[in-house]
């Protein structure tokens, strides 16, 4: 995001609100949320966040598609140039986590699946707009951000669309991380967009969704990392082969094996194969007034928190880190290395474990007795 100097900030905002004015980004109110301290390091004492591997290969994933949709590159470039600029994360210090071993299989599962994206991702037909600004006023906020896509479908409704290289979205967790999308959709209907016309929806690039016909005649759909996505239908799958192929249990449980294995239906017979049917893994969150406002009230609420706190330090302490907190203090954080509260925990789990190495030591002693 550039600086407020390079903005060209709606004149009916500056009419409404004078040229100086505080501006807002859901990022801010979300740091709030994460982490207090976390919000004074970056936002107040303004240090700079450092990267991690999320956000790096995050960021190389959304440009590859923005590139593709800005018709930069074409579509079969996309996987080669993944590989391309992933090769440089992979020869980096950014990590998926310290064990080595973890992290090796974490990056290889990672790489397969976007990969995967790129090779086999349906390009959207409409036209598509990309890193679009959306401005929204939250009763006298005034909030900004970048949209990773919005497109008109057929039936005239606004898709918000944000490229996600995270692990996916399920129940409660939707309808939490939809807030950005929904902030998005608050700025899309100020600019005239009825609200009732506007979806808000992920794409989880790691992901996959696998629909196919039940017996009742009713189609089920199954999200599934792309990694092992026959995995994932192998109950519907065994039944098909035995029925088709007129296998025993036993034939039927080897030839799955072999399928899961190869995460693939590549060999069987085309009736089978059609009956499965792979889409990008897009889920929608709800837009409604309801929502909108609570989102609202929310917003604000944050804000007036940031207010109260002021710029003194010991206004914006936390409670001591614990083990949940440890991934993301660990590898989310971009200014762990300035918080005294990591130190301290970092210290804390030193001195844990020289203890317990300590302990090992005296019990190997015993028992070499």
């Amino acid at each position: 995001m550039g600086a407020r100097d390079k903005l060209v900030i709606p004149k009916k905002f500056i009419k409404k609100y004078g040229e100086k004015f505080p501006l807002w980004s859901y990022s801010k109110i979300n740091t709030l949320d994460n982490c207090k301290h976390e919000y004074y390091l970056s936002r107040v004492k303004k240090l700079k966040s450092e990267d991690n591997i999320y956000t790096v290969s995050g960021t190389c994933a959304h440009d590859i598609i923005q590139d593709y949709y800005e018709n930069k590159i074409k579509y079969n470039q996309m996987a080669d140039l993944f590989e391309t600029k992933f090769f440089d994360i992979e020869i980096s210090d950014f990590r998926f986590s310290s064990d080595e071993q973890k992290n090796t299989s974490m990056r290889n599962k990672y790489k397969s699946c976007v990969k995967d994206f790129f090779l086999t991702h349906k390009p959207i037909e409409t036209k598509v707009l990309t890193e679009k600004l959306i401005w929204v006023d939250v009763d006298g906020h005034v909030f900004m951000g970048y949209v990773d896509a919005i497109i008109k479908d057929q039936d005239g409704n606004y898709n918000i669309i944000d490229w996600k290289t995270s692990t996916i979205y399920k129940g409660a967790k939707i309808k939490l991380h939809g807030k950005q999308l929904l902030l998005y959709a608050l700025g899309l209907h100020q600019m005239g967009v009825p609200l009732d016309k506007i979806k808000v929806a992920w794409n989880f690039l790691k992901y996959v969704n696998v629909t196919y016909k039940q017996k009742n005649g009713k189609y089920k759909t199954t999200s599934s990392e792309r990694h092992k996505w026959v995995a994932a239908i192998k109950t519907p799958l065994k039944k098909d082969i035995k029925s088709v192929y007129n296998m025993e249990d036993w034939e039927a449980d080897i030839k799955l094996e072999e399928l899961i294995s190869a995460n693939s239906l590549d060999g069987l017979d085309e009736e089978i194969q059609n009956k499965y049917k792979l889409d990008d893994c897009y889920v929608y969150a709800e837009v409604s007034e309801e929502l909108v406002n609570e989102l609202k009230r929310d917003l604000v609420a944050g804000i007036e928190e940031i207010n109260e706190r002021g710029d003194e330090e010991d206004k914006w302490n936390r409670e001591p880190i614990q083990p949940k907190d440890e991934f993301y203090c660990n590898v989310l954080c971009g200014v762990k290395r300035h918080c005294k509260f990591y130190k301290a925990y970092q210290e804390k789990n030193k001195k844990y474990q020289s203890e317990e190495d300590k302990l090992l030591e005296e019990i190997d002693n015993i028992l070499s007795l």
